[in-house]
């Protein structure tokens, strides 16, 4: 009995076949990291937003900042916030030591502005997102925060 190899037709075939399945998933991967990665940086937001409430609870009102807006960071005593303690002798944030900074899932640090421009009843609180910079703009932290919350920022007034 003979065996006939295959075709070069029948072998670009099978390889372009493989190339599509296999662009197919590589998209899907990269479309569920992004997800995840919003996901991670909302929760950490989630879980600020209840500090704040618990600070407010306690004292009446929420943090109030002097600027439009700021990092929320250990260089400007969020840490002493964020790990001081509530009336019930309790962090408002667990794990957050003195110096630790709360970073969104693209190593950036949240932004936060009390009275908000877009809550004003509340706080505005905002990541820069994957590009790292505020809404479509180029560069700097200039017009902060008209300009925050715009193109792929996360944010606590957008619907996601």
């Amino acid at each position: 009995m003979r065996k006939h190899p295959f075709t070069l037709l029948e072998l670009l075939s099978v390889i372009m076949i493989i190339a599509v399945l296999a662009g197919i998933l590589l998209g899907g991967m990269n479309y569920a990291s992004r997800r995840a990665d919003e996901a991670k940086t909302l929760a950490t937001m989630e879980e600020f937003a209840t500090a704040l409430e618990a600070f407010r609870v306690d004292r009446g009102y929420y943090p109030v900042v002097a600027a439009a807006a700021v990092q929320i960071s250990s260089a400007n005593a969020w840490s002493t916030f964020l790990s001081g303690n509530s009336k019930n002798n309790r962090p408002y944030m667990e794990g957050i030591a003195d110096g630790d900074e709360i970073k969104d899932a693209y190593g950036n640090t949240f932004w936060y502005a009390c009275p908000g421009t877009k809550n004003p009843q509340k706080y505005d609180l905002w990541s820069k997102g994957p590009d790292g910079q505020h809404g479509d703009k180029k560069g700097g932290d200039t017009d902060v925060p008209a300009n925050a919350g715009k193109g792929d920022d996360i944010c606590n007034w957008k619907k996601r």
